[in-house]
């Protein structure tokens, strides 16, 4: 693979999803290329474990707090922003191209361009929706795409067709899924899994699994409605609330109290160590409530061998094929999610040629090999 020089940009410190796939591509350049974050933070040190050149310019407080969800407010970070981009367009001197990870990233090196700095790629790896972005943060980005991006390379099909439906150029998209290595999941062994269950005491019941940060619309709470009619199911929750989500935290905690659910809740926080508390699982499910850009977990659950039951909406849908590597339910669907649920623990041969069959897909089609290859075609030559 031909080593260009990238300055790969990103404004936030904690180790979400884009930022886990942004740790792998930079890996893979680690040789030419460097990483530019707006704040220190666990990322951080994630990419200088991995021997990532790494140069945090801490933001303005208002850059980092303004959300994708704000309306006039985007436009009073403008200045600051334009700041930032005179910092990206310094760091960037001397590199082929800027990798934007995400949409704060992006804008700062979009105006960067108007500074000097070398041509731009946005990664887009968020849907563009009027639920999660408003009007004037949406046209911003799509403008700056439009004019100052030479690459839009998004994570689904479903994020490409969101920001060509927002008014962004169809010819400037690529399509580049997220990559997985299977060693860290095909070394884990049963003694390993079992014994995550007994430390949490969980050693002989059905354990059902989600592995995400703690956000309303990842939809925890689907699955604790759901368990709620399972009485014998247990569920693992991990994950952190990393947005400022402290208050659906309280909700979630609150359900989990309730009579029907005591004791089956399991909270475990942010773990390192996802492929054994997956292979702990009996299921694995993702939730969420809103079309998801791509989901990570949805991959790593078949890598795990597990069944995979996911919400039937955006990317999800690129991953899955139902009822052959994994199952789908309607968002929101707290009783469809029981029924399936139930369903896979009484049939274990189907949730096991499910688990298998959903392993082979993820191993062919999300390669860290294949997907790394294929980001280097989406580059502009």
């Amino acid at each position: 693979m031909k080593q260009r020089k990238i300055l790969f940009v990103d404004h936030a410190a904690v180790l979400g999803g884009a930022e886990l796939h942004l740790l792998d591509i930079a890996t893979a350049y680690k040789e030419t290329s460097r990483v530019f974050l707006f704040t220190d933070g666990a990322f951080r040190h994630k990419l200088e474990a991995a021997g990532i050149k790494v140069r945090v310019a801490q933001a303005n407080q208002s850059i980092l707090n303004v959300r994708a969800s704000s309306g006039l407010e985007a436009f009073k970070v403008l200045p600051n922003l334009w700041k930032m981009a005179g910092q990206v367009a310094s760091a960037a001197r001397g590199f082929d191209l800027i990798h934007a990870n995400s949409q704060k990233a992006f804008v700062a090196s979009a105006l960067a361009t108007f500074r000097g700095s070398p041509p731009v790629v946005w990664h887009l790896q968020d849907i563009l929706t009027a639920k999660h972005f408003s009007s004037i943060n949406r046209r911003i980005a799509v403008w700056l795409a439009n004019n100052c991006a030479t690459r839009v390379i998004v994570n689904s099909e479903a994020t490409g067709k969101a920001f060509v439906a927002a008014g962004g150029r169809e010819e400037l998209v690529r399509v580049v899924y997220n990559g997985f290595d299977s060693t860290p999941f095909d070394r884990i062994t049963p003694e390993q899994a079992q014994q995550i269950r007994t430390q949490l005491g969980i050693k002989d019941v059905p354990v059902v699994g989600v592995f995400s940060r703690l956000s309303y619309w990842k939809g925890q709470h689907i699955l604790l409605e759901a368990i709620r009619k399972l009485p014998e199911v247990h569920a693992l929750l991990v994950g952190e609330a990393l947005f400022g989500e402290e208050e659906y935290v309280t909700e979630l905690k609150s359900l989990a109290a309730v009579p029907e659910l005591a004791g089956r809740v399991h909270w475990l926080g942010f773990r390192d160590d996802v492929p054994v508390v997956m292979k702990a699982c009996d299921i694995i499910v993702h939730t969420s409530t809103e079309p998801e850009p791509f989901g990570r977990v949805i991959v790593e659950g078949m890598l795990a061998q597990r069944p995979v039951i996911a919400t039937a909406a955006g990317g999800a849908i690129e991953l899955i094929e139902d009822r052959v590597t994994g199952r789908l339910v309607p968002p929101g669907d707290a009783k469809a999610l029981a029924k399936t649920i139930k369903e896979l623990l009484d049939d274990r041969t189907t949730a096991i040629d499910l688990g298998k069959q959903g392993y082979k897909q993820a191993k062919t089609n999300f390669s860290l090999e294949t997907i790394l290859t294929t980001f280097d075609r989406a580059l502009p030559k």
